[in-house]
């Protein structure tokens, strides 16, 4: 890798470190059940990257902009996600697609059984 291509690789992670925490700073202004709910929503979601998970983040600044606009209007917080938050955050996941593990688990196995299969 050349020089500039590491100082633009530092400049970039700063830059996306700067812009997810102005995003998470939002979050700090929604009501507490929100935000409780939000960082629930947001730790089931990392479990699931791979990488780096840059590519969570545009997801996830879609998610902050989705709590404030229901907490803006004032909608409970589980009527906007509804009752069942774990079915709403593996949504979420699966809206995403974004670059997850699991993803990646399906698509190694994938890669495995047509190797198997074109062997035979």
């Amino acid at each position: 890798m050349k020089s500039h291509n590491i100082v633009d690789y530092f400049k970039q992670v700063r830059a996306d470190k700067i812009e997810y925490r102005a995003h998470m700073a939002r979050v700090k202004e929604l009501p507490k059940d929100y935000q409780i709910v939000f960082e629930e929503v947001q730790k089931f979601l990392w479990q699931f990257t791979a990488g780096d998970g840059m590519d969570m983040m545009v997801g996830m600044f879609a998610l902050v902009d989705f709590f404030e606009e229901g907490a803006s209007n004032h909608v409970p917080i589980l009527q906007l996600v509804g009752e069942d938050v774990g079915t709403f955050a593996e949504n979420t996941l699966h809206e995403m697609q974004a670059r997850t593990s699991v993803n990646e688990l399906k698509q190694k196995m994938n890669q495995r059984i047509a190797k198997k299969l074109s062997e035979e």
